[in-house]
């Protein structure tokens, strides 16, 4: 009996043979992560008895073994793993992964299961930060006793190392385009956080047990009464949330047991003309229970994609970053070098912030004696006050108004600010700054009169502006002008149509939990690793094959063919009628 039917007979499934060729990277590909090196010393250090028996299964292959069925099977089951590595690989693979031959026996098989499973989670153990026992549901009693202690540095150290553990899997599959995404002109980034499932189920109160995966939570999607006329996502609940009733009650739209994937991808922020734009990749990612931190998650997203490579610039986030602690996100993220963009919910529109005078709307620094019509524009819009064209002519006449740079910020954050009426071409006139007066085409300002000395913004003719200043709700752009709806709208559609791929069941499947079944948020942050670096070289791979790096080559992308009639085709119609 040939080893296809073997695998039939015993496990009722075939078995498709993996090539050397994508062994051979697949081991290139683990080798660029550093994780081999990485594990093997650190679980030599866990080791009680260096004189123990030795391990039948390197840290290497099962590595390998995880981004193989990451790609060609679009699941990381371990079983499967132990199935690739022991009976799909060429006796060429195996040696050079130091994989011992096993018979395609029922017993075998379950052997070379538990070998996996046991290295597999040793590997967990070095970087899991959650003290919780899994894979039972067991009561609160039984729950409190199997409590692993932790510090909180400990957990800390350990999340931060889960963190660098994950976006090392990662981290390959996109460093052969950083050059292409520095090159292209328009390049952005977006955050946000998507769902998924566990595999297990929610605690059970009836029941009076915890869920056999108490690292997850309870995410529900919810849409009020009134909703934001403009608001176009949900809320995101935490898993303490509970059902509203009442004249307060929400509609719950999704509701689901599990954790969120705060991820960031590239975009571009407009297209340039005969530029290929490069394919949206995921750059870095980390994990947490639904509605747990996002700005933190973010900011530490952004830590390690910029330590891996990736380039800065623009970055769009939606209405739940910017509702965030600003030394929890913003700051952090403007000091590694992005430039927030950011959406506003109802209650954050108008006057935002104030300092030496000068006001914050809606992101950005204007005169404190702008009218009060444009500092509302966005307010009234919504509130159905004025019509949409009247809107967008009010902020764009914002920026008459607006504090102009006199020199970039330096090492610090600090920038220096000039009054729209200083200097000697001011946008505005303003009877504080005598020489603006001679403009006669300019917008006047009227300050109001006050027996107190005027702000400092009025009283010089610039003023230093610290980088907390503002910091919630600061933007790069001005807030719903053409270059800001360009920038913020196509860099949240990728974010958006990444997530969608990435549930796709013939993609990814991150929606399913049957694509990764080992519990714990420890395990599923380093499972998750692997899908998303298997999407990116589909990605990858399906973008050189449409545009080849060779001129000469031409492209393999197929024509789109139409089964419906043309317009053209009643033009060359000759019959007339009778």
């Amino acid at each position: 009996m040939n080893a296809a039917a073997a695998a039939e007979a015993v496990l009722g499934e075939e078995l498709v043979p993996v090539s050397d060729a994508e062994v051979d990277r697949a081991r290139a590909y683990i080798a660029a992560t550093g994780l081999a090196g990485f594990f093997t010393t650190a679980l030599d250090r866990r080791r009680r008895s260096p004189a123990g028996r030795p391990r039948t299964l390197t840290v290497e292959a099962l590595l390998v073994g995880l981004l193989l069925c990451a790609v060609t099977d679009r699941n990381v089951l371990l079983s499967g793993v132990n199935l690739l590595l022991h009976h799909r690989l060429t006796a060429r693979s195996r040696d050079s992964l130091g994989i011992a031959p096993r018979p395609l026996t029922a017993n075998s098989v379950e052997a070379s299961y538990a070998v996996v499973r046991r290295l597999f989670h040793a590997m967990v153990a070095v970087f899991d930060d959650s003290p919780t026992p899994k894979n039972r549901r067991l009561t609160e009693t039984e729950f409190a006793a199997r409590l692993v202690p932790l510090s909180d540095g400990q957990r800390d150290d350990r999340r931060r190392l889960r963190d660098w553990v994950g976006n090392r899997v990662l981290a390959p599959s996109f460093t052969r385009l950083l050059h292409t995404l520095r090159a292209y002109p328009a390049t952005g980034s977006c955050v946000d956080a998507t769902p998924f499932r566990t595999h297990a189920r929610k605690p059970s109160r009836s029941a009076g047990t915890t869920s056999a995966d108490p690292d997850a939570g309870l995410y529900l999607r919810t849409t009020a009464d009134k909703p934001d006329p403009t608001e176009r996502s949900t809320s995101r609940t935490p898993r303490s949330a509970t059902k509203i009733t009442g004249k307060s009650a929400k509609k719950i739209l999704r509701e689901l047991f599990g954790y969120e994937a705060t991820l960031l991808v590239n975009g571009s922020t407009h297209p340039v003309d005969d530029r290929i734009a490069p394919p949206v990749l995921v750059g870095g990612y980390t994990v947490e229970p639904p509605g747990h931190r996002p700005g933190g998650a973010a900011a530490d997203v952004l830590r390690q994609a910029v330590a891996n490579g990736w380039p800065t610039g623009l970055l769009a986030a939606d209405r739940a970053y910017n509702n965030s602690d600003p030394d929890t996100f913003q700051l952090p993220a403007r000091a590694l070098g992005f430039q927030p963009l950011f959406d506003y919910r109802d209650d954050q529109l108008g006057i935002q912030a104030e300092h030496a005078g000068a006001i914050q709307v809606e992101g950005r620094w204007h005169c404190p004696h702008m009218p009060a019509a444009l500092i509302h524009a966005t307010g009234d819009f919504r509130e159905q006050r004025t019509d949409e064209q009247t809107w967008r002519q009010r902020v764009a006449a914002r920026t008459d108004y607006e504090l102009r740079p006199k020199a970039n910020p330096d090492a610090e954050g600090h920038q220096r600010m000039s009054c729209p009426a200083a200097g000697p071409t001011p946008a505005v006139r303003c009877p504080l700054k005598k020489q603006s007066m001679r403009f006669t085409a300019k917008p006047t300002v009227t300050p109001a009169t006050s027996p107190v000395t005027p702000p400092a913004i009025c009283g010089q003719q610039s003023v230093t502006i610290p980088p907390e200043a503002g910091a919630k709700h600061h933007q790069a752009l001005p807030y719903a002008t053409p270059r800001w709806r360009n920038a913020y709208h196509t860099l949240r559609n990728g974010i958006e149509g990444t997530n969608g791929y990435l549930k796709d069941p013939a993609n990814v499947g991150l929606e399913s939990s049957g694509t990764r079944r080992i519990r714990g948020i420890a395990a599923t942050t380093f499972l998750l690793g692997f899908q998303l670096a298997a999407s990116n070289l589909r990605k990858h791979a399906h973008w050189h094959h449409a545009y080849p790096a060779d001129p000469s080559t031409p492209p393999r992308r197929r024509p789109r063919r139409r089964h419906t009639r043309p317009l053209t085709e009643w033009t060359h119609r000759t019959d007339q009628p009778r």
